[in-house]
């Protein structure tokens, strides 16, 4: 049975064409290199190398033998990084559920920023309304949500504010609030507003302070 410590020592030896160089490359000393290529001829039956005092030379099984090995431990390579990475949350797949109000404000510089610090995650965004994200999360469709309050998720979800925003109301310039500096959202529930403009009027703006929005949310 022929392993990939075999594989490397005799790649090793069959690009230096020395044993004393592939033996320092491989940190290990003369001897042993020199019975696992014995041991690999002994395996396949057929002769890998011809040696003589002056020169080490492949032969060509050997120089079939070397193509075919670099090739699979270039493959193993890359699949032992892969799992790695996965493992590290480097690569893999990240689904995010979204409400569509979060798609043009801070979305945008979120993905934008993950993707420049892990380019091999593949991301995959789905537009769900947050009554839905709950179930979403519960059964694996989505690995993280961001929506707005107010939110109502089950326990065994995290819930952390990104970030706080400034909503900014246009009003009539005879409206009770428009007179006011600040204005509570509770405000606006109990009264009748607008943001058309009135004819012959003007129109003034009052800026109003939301919190806790956007948020994201995640399995505990």
């Amino acid at each position: 049975m022929i392993d990939l410590r075999q594989l490397r020592q005799f790649v090793a030896v069959a690009e230096e064409l020395n044993f004393r160089r592939a033996a320092e490359r491989l940190h290990m000393s003369q001897p042993p290199l020199t019975q696992t290529v014995k041991s690999l001829e002994r395996a396949l039956g057929t002769k890998l190398f011809d040696r003589s005092r002056r020169k080490v030379e492949l032969t060509r099984p050997g120089r079939l033998l070397l193509d075919q090995a670099q090739s699979v431990l270039s493959h193993m390579d890359r699949a032992l990084d892969a799992v790695r990475a996965s493992a590290q949350g480097l690569s893999g797949r990240l689904a995010i559920g979204v409400v569509p109000s979060t798609t043009y404000g801070i979305l945008p510089a979120i993905l934008r920023l993950f993707r420049e610090r892990h380019p091999s995650v593949d991301l995959h965004l789905e537009e769900l309304a947050t009554v839905d994200q709950t179930d979403a999360l519960q059964q694996g469709r989505i690995d993280v949500a961001l929506n707005r309050p107010p939110t109502f998720f089950s326990r065994g979800l995290v819930q952390e504010t990104l970030m706080r925003e400034t909503l900014i109301a246009a009003l009539p310039t005879h409206h009770p609030l428009a007179r006011a500096r600040g204005c509570a959202s509770p405000t606006f529930d109990t009264r009748r507003s607008s943001s058309s403009r009135p004819a012959g009027g003007r129109a003034t703006t009052s800026a109003c302070s939301m919190p806790a929005t956007p948020q994201a949310s995640c399995l505990a």
